[in-house]
């Protein structure tokens, strides 16, 4: 007699796998192992959204059987890197890259319509030749791309060994050959110049070549290589290719870099009035940090819209201690941008919404493009300050002045394109404040205003 399951529709069966691909806890592999006919409706819910991390990649670059695939998302995390012996850290990223290089060549089969590649090495070690290759091969159903490489002033150093400059390739020659298949971008990349969207040097014979893109739908450009905060080394941005930081060690403040942002700025204004017949989102992310001269002073992402010639300030900082997700961001309303919401979540999930959720994590670890999202899928979400202090009962000072006051106190958008915000806290009339950060506000006796 058959069992109750085996009585069960090819449609339910394919529903309930969908569901078990959203638990981290469980695994389709023996579902394949089982028969003929799961394997026929596992094996496309398997291959559907593959995540490769530290763990399996090697595995899965050595053993894949050349399945297609709706998405890959690569992300290499930092290893540890123990200064005694430094050799054994660089024999890993060497093997890394090797499997990277090995993966490149089978993309082609794997035929991904997106790709997420999120790689943070220890300098001197960088991935950009093994991204070049695997973005070299990407097929052209291919058409949604996120590239995030780890700032060389983030993941670490390996003491002792130097650069090879034969293994640096400039990333963005390669993005710009890809562009014109492509309908979503997001890059994140520690160094950046304008050859990513124009070819040549504008001069009196030979204007500046501009791409055209007419897929191109979304492009996030995020200068921002870590989240905005107190520290000299919080908020750093993207600095010019031609910068080369790589010999200074340690690696000096953001504040002593040049941004990459201002060189560009002419080349992404032609970028964007060339192709906005098609483009309806094309934001970059800066940031800007906190004034250490200022006492009530915050630090910001900004979201510059290039289409709009308008400029955004999100500014966020980390009133959870410890907490990963106790950060806060004050974000412009996707309905009513000149109106905001609090949300509290982990720095990269906030650094999302700073980008208006146009790519989304999922909790299966799959990064995506918002309109890639399928109904069973379960994405990483922020919390609202009600939400989040009805768990963990924290607040900030922040909170409390504008509560006592009931008026917000931190600037908010639109601004000019370029604007350079002022992020320091108001203090309005009939109240005044001490001269230290997170000092609580007071009012005015009424005989002394």
């Amino acid at each position: 007699m058959d069992s109750p399951i085996a009585k069960l529709g090819p449609e339910i069966l394919l529903e309930i796998f969908e569901w078990l691909s959203r638990d981290r806890s469980a695994t389709l592999v023996p579902s394949v192992l089982c028969c003929r006919k799961w394997q026929s409706l596992v094996t496309p819910v398997l291959y559907s959204d593959v995540v490769l991390t530290n763990n399996n990649i090697a595995k899965f670059a050595g053993n894949s059987p050349g399945h297609e695939v709706r998405s890959l998302t690569i992300r290499l995390d930092p290893i540890l890197v123990d200064p005694s012996n430094p050799s054994e850290a660089k024999q890993i990223v060497e093997s890394r890259l090797k499997v990277l290089i090995l993966l490149g060549l089978r993309i082609p089969r794997m035929r991904p319509k997106a790709l997420s590649i999120s790689i943070d090495f220890a300098t001197p070690l960088t991935a950009s030749r093994e991204v070049s290759s695997i973005l070299d091969h990407l097929p052209t159903c291919c058409t949604s791309l996120e590239v995030h490489v780890s700032d060389v002033r983030h993941g670490g150093v390996i003491p002792g060994f130097t650069a090879d400059p034969r293994t640096d390739v400039h990333l963005c020659d390669t993005i710009r050959t890809i562009l014109p298949q492509l309908q979503h971008l997001r890059l994140h990349l520690p160094r950046l110049c304008s050859a990513i969207f124009s070819s040549g040097q504008p001069s009196q014979n030979a204007p500046r070549q501009v791409v055209r893109t007419p897929m191109l739908k979304t492009c996030i450009i995020d200068f921002s290589m870590r989240p905005p905060g107190p520290s000299s080394y919080s908020g750093a941005w993207a600095i010019p290719c031609n910068e080369d930081t790589t010999q200074i060690l340690p690696i000096p403040p953001a504040s002593q870099l040049p941004s990459a942002l201002p060189p560009v700025v002419p080349v992404l204004k032609d970028f964007a009035r060339v192709n906005s017949a098609n483009i309806e989102r094309f934001w970059i992310i800066d940031v800007e940090s906190r004034d250490p001269s200022c006492p009530n002073s915050w630090a910001a992402w900004v979201r510059r819209d290039f289409m709009t010639n308008t400029s955004f300030p999100i500014p966020a900082t980390n009133i959870g201690g410890f907490r990963l997700d106790g950060w806060l961001a004050r974000v412009p309303s996707p309905i009513s941008p000149n109106k905001t919401q609090d949300w509290l979540a982990t720095p990269s999930i906030l650094q999302s919404l700073a980008e208006g959720s146009t790519w989304v994590g999922t909790t299966s670890g799959a990064i995506l493009p918002i309109t890639m999202i399928r109904e069973h899928q379960d994405i990483l979400k922020a919390r609202t300050r009600e939400s989040f202090q009805k768990q963990t009962r924290i607040s900030c000072m922040l909170w409390r002045n504008e509560d006592e006051t009931g008026e917000k106190l931190l600037p908010k958008g639109p601004g000019k394109l370029m604007q350079q915000w002022n992020l320091s806290e108001t203090t309005p009339n009939g109240w005044t404040r001490d001269a230290y950060h997170g000092s609580p506000m007071v009012r005015i006796p009424y005989d002394e205003v």
